[in-house]
């Protein structure tokens, strides 16, 4: 299988190939990954393969087929979902859905279903698709895309081969970062990279919407009201990300590089610097403690765990300020 515009992500391409090159797709796939991981460009991808009529790897990109996928017009690819919300994609959604696929594809082998953000069904929805997953037609292929598999019933879970994607290697990520955004600095493109963790659409986004600006301005700032002697300054900082949770994400992001810049230069390793912030990181190495500093990096290692299992917002504000007021000794 090819996978032209998806980076990174080797043992899911691996196993992805093994079912599109084998021709045994299975009947249900569930693509899991964060805001940005590309999720959605592979589940396009992969129904692009099921309907190419092309020869050798697939998609081949210039049959029929393929041409009408890439135009988003194919009869036999539908694509549908919430908008990630909680409860925004409905039972009629899915009612409608299931009806069309036991529908005999029009030019391809196969139907295939994309149900992006399936984070965002209600459990009526997920009991309705259920049916279906139960004793698929034979010519259907359903891809669902979520942020967290748990966030599905385990009975959906359990009827889907789950492929987890997981962040870009720096270099891989820079370069498909410059390919979408080729106008962009590319010390800021290095940069987004590192404060959005490898995620080719978060930093993408990030550039060209103004957050990674937002984080690089907000920050600082952050870093220094962890270790600061009242907490006021922090709850004030951390009311800004309460309707932004990209912004949320970013920041986490460039606390890490700062705290790991900050212990790095407490053991005396000069030159290593990855932050955008030097100077705070610097102020930080002179204020807090070696097992301080170590205890913010894995702190900041366990809140961005915390996002990707997609706990509940307001929880993970009061946890944030409390867990790093903690760590710092504050």
């Amino acid at each position: 299988m090819r996978f032209d515009g998806f980076a990174g992500n080797t043992q899911a391409k691996q196993l992805l190939s093994s079912f599109v090159d084998g021709g045994r797709l299975p009947h249900a796939l569930l693509l899991e990954g964060p805001s940005g991981s590309g999720r959605r460009t592979l589940a396009r991808l992969i129904a692009k393969a099921a309907v190419c009529m092309g020869e050798g790897e697939k998609p081949c990109g210039r049959c029929a087929a393929c041409i009408k996928a890439a135009g988003g017009n194919h009869p036999d690819i539908v694509e549908t979902g919430g908008d990630g919300a909680a409860r925004s994609f409905h039972i009629e959604t899915v009612r409608e859905i299931r009806d069309k696929a036991y529908i005999l594809p029009n030019e391809a082998p196969r139907r295939a279903v994309i149900l992006a953000g399936a984070q965002g069904m209600t459990e009526q929805a997920q009991n309705a698709l259920l049916k279906i997953l139960e004793e698929p037609p034979a010519h259907a292929l359903f891809i669902l895309t979520c942020e967290n598999r748990a966030q599905l019933l385990p009975t959906i879970q359990s009827r889907a081969v789950c492929i987890p994607l997981a962040p870009v290697a720096p270099e891989e990520a820079e370069e498909a970062v410059r390919r979408l955004l080729p106008d962009a600095d590319g010390e800021a493109v290095k940069q987004a990279v590192a404060v959005f963790g490898g995620w080719i659409g978060q930093a993408v986004q990030g550039l060209s919407e103004g957050t990674f600006q937002k984080v690089l301005a907000l920050a600082p700032s952050f870093a220094e009201a962890v270790a600061a002697p009242d907490e006021l300054t922090l709850l004030r900082l951390t009311g800004r990300l309460e309707k932004d949770k990209g912004l949320a994400d970013g920041v986490l992001g460039a606390l890490w590089l700062i705290f790991r810049d900050a212990a790095a230069l407490r053991f005396g390793a000069e030159g290593t610097g990855l932050s955008a912030a030097p100077e705070t990181a610097a102020k930080l190495a002179r204020t807090l403690t070696r097992g301080q500093l170590l205890a913010l990096v894995s702190t900041v290692e366990g809140l961005q765990a915390d996002r990707l299992r997609n706990i509940n917002y307001t929880l993970f504000l009061t946890l944030l300020c409390s867990r790093l007021r903690s760590a710092a000794g504050r």
